[in-house]
């Protein structure tokens, strides 16, 4: 049976908006897409490729993002139009690091499951990321750094709406933050059980709204990426959990060799943030969302050299109260301005983008860069490690 026959009309739609929401969102955050429009470094995966021949690659990775876009909303050839897209931010992805955020790895994954999976088994199989998603999720602010920190920002707005975020001790608000990944959990499991997955899915929906709310200019005034990531998955529920779709009962042909390679990548999506505590996932790639405990990298450079530093980046340096003498540059408060998305998470990443900067300024031999590990899910310690610069 051939494959975008069996697409239902409305599974069509929510392939259409499912487009339109990554084109907003690019256009949210362009700068972080079309390299030569920042100054913002760019971290490859293989920094051995030439930064020219990456610009070329990553323009062209846009231009076939774009065109599969348009083709999604406007033709018949979903699996086709899918691919384009799967292949356009996975190339994205290895040119440069920070094009992995959250929406755009879901995005690549949705892309690669439609483009090699026959719909039935394409839609189960995105059901069951969404899942994890949820679950990893939930586990992920089960977390020190979150009940104290961001657990603790969301909380307060929330309470807020109802006069009540000065009324409350810090003890009893520890223990309230924790029912935003008890909500987040109790999706989780409900989605897998089919007694209660449209109590579930209902719930998700209440998360999510919430969260919008949260994010929102009412709420912490967040970028809005993560406000319209959040409705898309409002979407997302109603069509895989709340819809009754006959694409379900269709039966469907033999799976081809495309089609197992499809499923195989769905099980290492599906199993990779596993491996996050042991630092072999990346925070993101494991939904840590909303989640400070990942590791990171922060940036001193000597007050002389800070005030050498182009006068836009001034607002980004601040005085230093562990090292005498230096001025401490916030790199991710950089990022949200300047691309309007976060930092990428991970001190790999951020040590990259550091020194890349760094050497365009022409002061490395007058930084410091300090690297803190992921934290501890209990006590919140990181490991603190000093990292070494190179001369060039």
């Amino acid at each position: 049976m051939d494959q975008d026959n069996s697409i239902e009309t409305s599974d069509r739609l929510i392939f259409r908006i499912w487009a339109v929401s990554i084109a907003v969102l690019i256009s949210l955050s362009w700068k972080l897409w079309l390299p030569g429009f920042t100054d913002f470094p760019r971290v490859p995966v293989l920094d051995t490729v030439g930064t020219s021949v990456l610009v070329i690659v990553q323009y062209a990775a846009v231009l076939v993002l774009v065109v599969s876009l348009v083709l999604v909303c406007v033709s018949e050839k979903v699996r086709e139009s899918s691919a384009g897209i799967g292949a356009a931010f996975g190339v994205m992805f290895l040119c440069n690091q920070h094009c992995l955020q959250p929406w755009a790895w879901q995005g690549f994954i949705i892309a690669v499951l439609i483009a090699c999976l026959p719909m039935r088994d394409a839609k189960l199989w995105i059901a069951r990321v969404l899942i994890s998603i949820y679950l990893y999720s939930a586990i992920g602010k089960f977390d020190y750094q979150f009940i104290h920190s961001l657990g603790q920002d969301f909380l307060n707005v929330v309470l807020g709406w109802f006069g009540q975020a000065d009324s409350i001790s810090d003890q009893l608000k520890s223990k309230l933050v924790l029912l935003f990944p008890i909500g987040e959990l109790l999706v989780a499991i409900g989605l897998l059980i089919p007694k209660f997955r449209k109590a579930a899915a209902w719930l998700a929906i209440v998360l999510h709204v919430v969260l919008i709310a949260i994010l929102s200019p009412i709420g912490l005034n967040h970028r809005w990426p993560v406000v319209v990531w959040n409705a898309m998955s409002i979407i997302f529920v109603v069509w895989l959990f709340l819809r009754p779709s006959k694409t379900e009962s269709v039966r469907q042909s033999k799976l081809g060799s495309v089609a197992y390679v499809g499923i195989l990548f769905a099980i290492v999506v599906l199993v990779g943030p596993l491996l996050r505590p042991m630092q072999l996932w990346d925070h993101w790639l494991a939904w840590g969302l909303y989640s400070p405990g990942n590791s990171r990298v922060e940036t001193y450079v000597s007050e002389a050299a800070s005030q050498r530093c182009d006068e836009k980046l001034q607002p980004y340096f601040t005085d230093s109260a562990d090292l005498f003498g230096s001025r401490e540059f916030a790199m991710d408060r950089w990022s949200l301005d300047e691309l309007g998305v976060p930092i990428y998470p991970q001190a790999r990443f951020q040590k990259g983008a550091a020194i890349s900067w760094l050497r365009e300024q022409e002061i490395l031999d007058q930084a410091t860069l300090v690297e803190y590990g992921q934290s501890h899910p209990v006590s919140g310690k990181r490991a603190r490690t000093p990292i070494d610069i190179p001369n060039q």
